[in-house]
């Protein structure tokens, strides 16, 4: 846990994403091609980290006619796209509509999945086969899922990392992107030894739930998440703060717990059972959250220390004398060592610096809005901690 905090600061500058996609044709035009041999721009492309140094890209996609009438009918089937960002070109490239609560359509600012491998093996940009483009409908920072994964990744979390595009769509500017790492097996070799285990999405349901299934075993019977779900049902308390520790990476949900509190990621795990993933650790046998869908967060400065836990996993842990000593002790050390006031604000600047000119270069009224949002944020931030180190004084006033 220490060591993560102090990497924080140098995580300053993990970041942005680098894409290239134009022509999209459905399936229904010819079905999987052959695949192509890799030009010299797709062999570029995958030669450096898509998030390796923060900047802004300048994507260009562009989606033929049947392509485009395939997405407005069912906007979540991959169609073929071509992508271009400077002078290199990706084609054959999938690319489908997401989003629930920030879902837009076609015609509007949709956000993008974008897989560089469906239709073409093993085929990658900047080192990945699967990156998404999340419109930023609900944050007009554009920075709420960039300081959300490095607050967890601070907390000692797997997240995803994030970096940034000005997106052409067919011609149309339809403005700023924030450019997220998949939650794939390549994200998950980062943070695990195994990254063949059962990853499962977590989106208005729990453990007691028969869960989407990303990646992992063909078996279905989901006995990983049925283990985790009895041992959180256990009554008594010491016997299923054991069982716990059996199926559970403990020290990573307290930490997890935290971040999501910290953040007020309200729709989350802990306090909605909304928008997490969920990884079976083939080398431990444990269960590890993860976050999902950090673009509405800090809207709340006052939210409880001990806020009202919704997900079983939570209320299970939390419930127990040992889950309640340790939580404290975990936000204690976060505030103090990786996540003050200073460090955070720090981080928003650095980051806001590297955007700002890229939100209004065809509107300066959308810059505005932003410098607007930004002192929000950043004023949002300031009491929240501040807020939190009042509560961990005062235990009492906590609950």
């Amino acid at each position: 846990m220490k060591a993560n905090l102090r990497r924080f600061t140098g995580s300053l500058f993990i970041g942005l994403l680098a894409l290239a996609l134009t022509t999209v044709l459905p399936a229904a035009e010819g079905g999987k091609p052959k695949a192509p041999k890799a030009d010299k721009a797709g062999a570029d492309a995958e030669k450096e980290d898509l998030f390796a140094a923060p900047k802004v890209y300048r994507l260009s996609i562009e989606l033929s006619a049947l392509a485009q009438e395939s997405l407005r009918r069912e906007p979540k089937t991959y169609v073929k796209a071509t992508l271009r960002e400077g002078g290199q070109t990706l084609t054959n490239v999938a690319l489908r509509l997401k989003g629930n609560g920030s879902f837009e359509g076609l015609d509007k600012k949709p956000s993008l999945a974008l897989k560089f491998n469906e239709f073409v093996p093993g085929q990658k940009l900047f080192g990945h086969t699967k990156v998404l483009l999340n419109n930023s409908r609900q944050d007009s920072t554009f920075l709420c899922e960039t300081m959300g994964g490095e607050i967890f990744r601070a907390a000692g979390v797997p997240a995803a990392r994030t970096t940034f595009a000005r997106v052409e769509l067919n011609g149309r500017d339809v403005g700023l992107y924030v450019i997220t790492e998949a939650a794939n097996r390549d994200f998950l070799a980062r943070f695990f030894k195994k990254a063949k285990g059962n990853l499962y999405e977590g989106s208005n349901n729990d453990v007691t739930d028969k869960l989407e299934k990303d990646s992992g075993d063909e078996s279905t019977d989901q006995s990983d998440l049925k283990a985790l779900a009895s041992a959180a049902k256990t009554a008594d308390p010491a016997q299923r703060w054991k069982k716990l520790e059996t199926n559970l990476d403990v020290d990573r949900f307290l930490s997890f717990a935290a971040a999501e509190v910290l953040t007020w990621h309200r729709d989350g795990y802990s306090m909605d059972r909304n928008n997490y993933r969920l990884y079976h650790d083939p080398a431990s046998s444990q269960m590890v959250f993860l976050p999902h869908g950090l673009d509405l967060l800090f809207n709340e400065a006052n939210g409880p220390l001990v806020p009202e836990w919704k997900g079983l996993v939570a209320k299970a842990v939390f419930e127990t004398p040992e889950g309640q000593r340790r939580y404290r002790e975990r936000m204690a050390r976060l505030l103090a060592e990786g996540c003050t006031t200073e460090k955070l604000l720090a981080l928003l600047a650095d980051y806001a610096a590297r955007i700002r000119p890229a939100v209004g270069d065809r509107d300066s009224a959308a810059t505005k809005d932003f410098d607007a949002a930004l002192g929000r944020l950043r004023e949002q931030i300031t009491k929240r901690v501040a807020f939190l180190q009042e509560q961990l004084k005062n235990p009492a006033a906590a609950k």
